[in-house]
């Protein structure tokens, strides 16, 4: 077991600061003091299972740009943000899903002559006509002809940009997890994909001393910051800094 006050997330350049009105005790719990959270019972009514539903697809959401920031910076390249679209109206996930697998593997083969070396993270859309699309940012791939991709995609467009004007990628990203992500198709499966040996965010327990020093030295960066209430915790204090921007 495990008590404490606050945290510390560290994602790349993005930094959160989360301090609890109650001290939290770790153990076969969740860190933040909830209890596990993954599908409603069987014998749950509508409302619990929506309750559930939104819980997962907000952590989906933090777990998404908390995984982009840690990786924008990490591997050598410009991250490139590129959106992958259907002709024809393919509403079925599971085709499509094997579809994108396949175009990455040709991607990497293309790239370094092996199929699983693309460093990337995609989150499933739908257009209003039903079909699927994904919005992928990839780490470490480098300057590819827009031909080139289409032709290895092969099945509609291709739209691809560096990013060099975001100093927020994530929160860029989840932007696009919506409700489009509580669509049926994807109820008890993932939104959102990413490769293998990616950086991960870093999280650490913090003292009240500790605490106060950070947020003295993080002071310029802070681009964010809110309370809310949790059942579990109480009251929620909330603090986001951005280590490539300084206000005054």
């Amino acid at each position: 077991w495990m008590i404490y006050g606050a945290k510390v997330v560290m994602s790349g350049h993005v930094v959160e600061i989360y301090e609890y009105e109650r001290d939290i005790k770790t153990g076969k719990d969740n860190k933040d003091g909830s209890k596990s959270v993954g599908r409603a019972g069987k014998g749950a009514n509508e409302e619990d299972r929506e309750k559930n539903r939104e819980i997962v697809l907000s952590r989906a959401k933090r777990e998404v740009r908390r995984l982009i920031n840690s990786n924008v910076d990490a591997w050598g390249e410009k991250p490139k943000f590129f959106t992958l679209t259907f002709a024809e109206n393919v509403t079925d996930i599971k085709w499509a899903n094997n579809e994108f697998k396949k175009f990455r593997q040709r991607l990497s083969r293309h790239i370094w002559g092996c199929p699983n070396n693309l460093k990337y993270v995609a989150v499933i859309e739908f257009q209003k006509r039903g079909a699927v699309h994904y919005h992928v940012v990839a780490f470490n791939m480098p300057y590819v002809p827009h031909a080139d991709l289409e032709r290895m995609w092969g099945h509609g467009f291709v739209h691809i940009r560096a990013i060099d004007d975001c100093d927020n990628v994530g929160a860029y990203v989840t932007k696009y997890m919506t409700k489009d992500c509580d669509d049926e198709r994807l109820r008890e499966q993932k939104c959102y994909f990413s490769s293998r040996g990616l950086a991960k965010p870093v999280e650490e327990i913090i003292d009240k001393e500790d605490l106060d020093t950070l947020r003295v030295v993080l002071s310029p960066n802070k681009t964010f910051e809110k309370e809310f209430e949790s059942e579990y915790v109480g009251k929620v204090s909330y603090h986001q800094y951005n280590l490539k921007r300084k206000y005054t």
